[in-house]
């Protein structure tokens, strides 16, 4: 854990906001299909990914003996557990417009538990074991670099402000993106702890490793959900042939056009943190610029409100 980290003895909550799509039209980013898509792909990928990473840092909960980082995992699970639970609630937003998701994300769910904790069902033995959870903690860390930096351009662009947007799944998206800023540090920090201090050239190898597989699989796992998506809607169809390649590039092209989008090679370029033997994702984003937006969400505010009464 970084000693700035500690100095700012900040502490996680889970905040159990309610969000309401009803009302909320099919392309909630005006205009856009392409940006909606991109951005609802989310809603298919997230609930799976961050239930799966609660699972293993429940598991590895035994070996944290650091009392804070103890209490910041905990923190974490809250938080990421009822992120996808709000995903959860866009993903009946999608089929309420007539998306079929299910079996798409019934594959998302069967891949995600074969990485559980036997990989492809295969028991493994006591040392091999506790390496493979070390590894599944070290994939959420590379995982939550990329959410932290999502969340870093969300709250520096403000990218569906200013009526550009459905205010609710606009509060949606920033409230969490946001709360990705606050616990950025959590994953790394367990990472190393389970790794650890004596093993910080291992651990710098492995999750180096663990990155050139992660950043194409993130990637590739982002476009197939945008795809299913896109291919789904009429007014998307000049999209729906898109191949990889050409989506990567239309982000960059709709990031410089109208900033609702994250440029795809902005995300690769912060690699170059990654890649440093002193890396630390407390660098990556403000905490006091995420709290400043998480309580001015209007979720959040309405939660507040109640709790008040």
């Amino acid at each position: 854990m970084h000693p700035k980290q500690r100095l700012e003895n900040h502490y996680l909550e889970q905040r159990r906001v309610q969000f309401d799509f009803s009302h909320t039209p099919e392309h909630w980013i005006y205009d856009n299909p392409f940006a909606t898509h991109l951005i609802n792909a989310v809603h298919l990928i997230l609930p799976v990914g961050e239930l799966w990473m609660c699972r293993s840092f429940n598991e590895a909960l035994p070996y944290v003996t650091d009392e804070k980082l103890r209490a910041d995992v905990k923190g974490f699970v809250h938080q990421e557990a009822h992120h996808a639970s709000a995903h959860k609630v866009a993903q009946d937003y999608l089929r309420h417009y007539g998306y079929e998701i299910d079996d798409f994300i019934t594959s998302l769910d069967t891949i995600s538990k074969q990485l559980n904790t036997a990989p492809l069902g295969l028991a493994l033995p006591q040392n091999l074991a506790y390496r493979w959870l070390t590894i599944r903690v070290g994939i959420a860390a590379a995982v939550e670099h990329f959410t932290t930096m999502l969340g870093t351009w969300c709250l520096d662009d403000q990218p569906w402000q200013n009526k550009t947007a459905d205010e609710m799944m606009s509060d949606l998206m920033t409230w969490h993106l946001a709360e990705e800023v606050e616990h950025r540090s959590v994953a790394f920090d367990l990472y190393m702890h389970l790794c650890g201090e004596k093993n910080k050239t291992f651990a710098y190898l492995q999750r180096q490793m663990i990155m050139l597989a992660v950043a194409p699989g993130f990637t590739f796992a982002i476009y197939q959900c945008f795809k299913k998506l896109a291919q789904q809607d009429a007014q998307a169809k000049r999209y729906q042939n898109y191949g990889l390649l050409r989506s990567l590039a239309q982000t960059a092209i709709e990031n410089a056009r109208s900033k609702q989008v994250p440029s795809f090679f902005s995300m690769i370029f912060s690699l170059r943190h990654w890649v440093k033997p002193n890396y630390h994702p407390f660098y990556e984003g403000d905490t006091f610029k995420a709290l400043q937006v998480i309580d001015n969400s209007p979720a959040v505010k309405a939660l507040t409100q109640l709790r008040v009464c």
